[in-house]
């Protein structure tokens, strides 16, 4: 499975919308998530658990804990995930429980 695409909105501390495009990163099969503390490194993996499984990605949040408490009550919060596998490409659009 190779990335390309990850929205976050509403998601983790991600208040707003974040884009990240794995496509800049080339062709290169490694790449690496760094980050102080607290900076939303495991968000991003959360994301990316929870659009791929409807599940975080460790044992300690539920999906429906996920949503930002940051975030405005008319903004939805949702993961929308785009990667390749073999010569498929896959979008995933996944919306955890939220009031």
């Amino acid at each position: 499975m190779r990335p390309l695409f990850l929205r976050l909105q509403a998601f983790g501390p991600f208040s707003g919308t974040q884009d990240l495009d794995f496509t800049e990163l080339g062709d290169n099969p490694l790449f690496l998530i760094s980050g102080a503390t607290g900076s939303g490194k495991t968000t991003i993996l959360d994301a990316i658990c929870f659009a791929l499984y409807g599940d975080s990605s460790g044992e300690t949040r539920e999906a429906r804990e996920m949503r930002s408490d940051h975030a405005g009550p008319d903004t939805l919060t949702e993961v929308i995930f785009e990667f390749t596998l073999g010569d498929r490409t896959f979008r995933l659009h996944r919306i955890p429980e939220q009031d």
